[in-house]
């Protein structure tokens, strides 16, 4: 009787097979995920109307995407000796901007919600409203956006008020003995492109999001597959220590 020939070698013929690869039942992975289909439906169900009712809740106090703006005109005190004229030459660009840093006041924007008395929150007012000053002078932009241009210049015409109202209590003395400045609004707000500040107001992005029914459909068909895809894990680990 002949010896084997390596190839007849049983443990040869072993190794080499598990030696090799395993392939990828993509096919056989899509079938088994499809048997979870009821879940995943009722999750995708679930996530987009949870989402686009969010959107809908939010629709009452919308910040809104039309723009409008009015300007405001900051006059410095008369100086009184030739220092004081001296230092406010000096600080007039840094006063401006201290003057900027209150956009967001508690103060101002709650009194803004005052001037309107239209039920608008502060909290949609802070996204709503920002100033812009763009050097070199002494008028300060108001923005506002809100959903339709209406209530966009109201919004708009009532933060320059409030600011102006406000500007004793918020804003301190530019000079020591030399008195406080003066704002005056210029003009009625009017249509405007937006605030060229890249910190300026962006408005309800989310909530325009949540609103869009492609965008929950997605939303909702992507947690779906997650949840069809966990489903699917948990069951062939079970299958592993069956």
């Amino acid at each position: 009787m002949s010896n084997p020939t390596p190839s007849e070698d049983p443990v040869t013929a072993q190794t080499d097979v598990s030696g090799e690869p395993e392939p990828v039942d993509l096919l056989g992975y899509l079938k088994r995920l499809a048997h979870h289909w009821l879940a995943g439906i009722i999750t995708a169900v679930v996530v987009a109307a949870a989402l686009f009712g969010a959107g809908l809740a939010s629709g009452s106090d919308s910040v809104g995407s039309v723009w409008a703006r009015t300007h405001v005109m900051v006059t410095m005190p008369a100086p009184t000796n030739e220092a004081q004229a001296q230092l406010l030459a000096a600080s007039s660009d840094r006063l401006i901007n201290s003057y900027l840093a209150v956009e967001s006041s508690a103060t101002l924007l709650a009194d803004t919600a005052k001037i309107l008395n239209d039920g608008t929150t502060t909290e949609t007012l802070s996204n709503a409203l920002s100033m812009y000053w763009g050097g070199g002078g002494q008028i300060i932009a108001f923005y506002a956006l809100g959903t339709d241009q209406k209530q966009a210049e109201q919004r708009a015409n009532a933060y320059a008020a409030a600011f102006v109202n406000d500007s004793g209590r918020l804003l301190p003395p530019v000079v020591s003995g030399a008195g406080r400045p003066t704002f005056t609004v210029v003009q009625p707000a009017f249509p405007s492109p937006a605030n060229p500040s890249p910190t300026g107001a962006a408005g309800g992005t989310a909530g325009k999001l949540l609103k869009s029914p492609a965008v929950v459909a997605i939303a909702g068909i992507v947690v779906g597959l997650l949840a069809m895809a966990t489903l699917e894990m948990r069951n062939s680990r079970r299958r592993q220590f069956s």
